[in-house]
């Protein structure tokens, strides 16, 4: 099953003012200082200079940094640094929980349309069962746990020890109609067999299992 990626991606030019403003908060900028070029910002960051301006237009908005034009970016304020990157982590927290519950929600939709593949296959292989054999056959699920696993229909003789006529076995998914006496029965085989109650109990308590499914 193919999963959403979701990892929440700001623009560059978000991710140059996140990286300028923790360099405020963490002292590497000093209140008052002149920051570098936007074309040495540009490359610091591996962004454009178009980028970079942008990315310090966004600090300015937020009185973190003054903006003159001939004077380049001069740090205002660290407090401000600080409180700008603590919003932007509650909100990038918000946006990756957002998208976390939308990938919950496709991959729930892709669950059910499985299993919507699985409840129509299913019914399929009932039809073909009841299409050769015009009654309602009983059905057991040999589990982990069941007795004789690994022995073929022949080997147990079952018909004779049951009363029970195996008309079809689902092994992974597939269904055998009519299998061979030589088909050997495993865990998490279907079994679909015809016979009156008696087989049935017969046939449950040969493979020992308690509740009939």
């Amino acid at each position: 099953m193919r999963r959403v990626n979701s990892e929440v991606r700001s623009s560059k030019y978000q991710q140059v003012a996140v990286a300028v403003a923790k360099r405020i908060a963490d002292g590497d900028y000093e209140v008052g200082e002149k920051l570098k070029s936007r074309s040495t910002l540009a490359s610091t960051f591996n962004v454009s200079p178009e980028t970079a301006r942008k990315g310090l237009n966004i600090l300015a908005d937020m009185h973190i940094v003054s903006l003159k034009h001939g004077s380049g970016a001069i740090v205002l304020s660290k407090e401000k640094a600080e409180d700008f990157l603590k919003n932007y982590e509650t909100t990038h927290s918000i946006a990756m929980i957002k998208n976390k519950i939308r990938e919950n929600i496709k991959q729930q939709a892709q669950e059910l349309e499985d299993l919507a593949d699985l409840v129509d296959e299913y019914l399929l292989q009932s039809q073909s069962v009841s299409r050769k054999y015009p009654f309602t056959p009983y059905e057991i699920i040999l589990t982990e746990e069941a007795s004789h696993l690994g022995e073929s229909i022949r080997d147990l003789n079952i018909w004779h020890q049951t009363g029970a006529t195996i008309v079809g076995i689902e092994h992974n998914g597939t269904l055998l109609l009519s299998p061979s006496p030589y088909a050997v029965l495993e865990a998490g085989d279907h079994i679909f067999f015809v016979g009156d109650d008696l087989a049935y109990s017969r046939l449950k308590n040969l493979f020992n299992i308690n509740v009939g499914l």
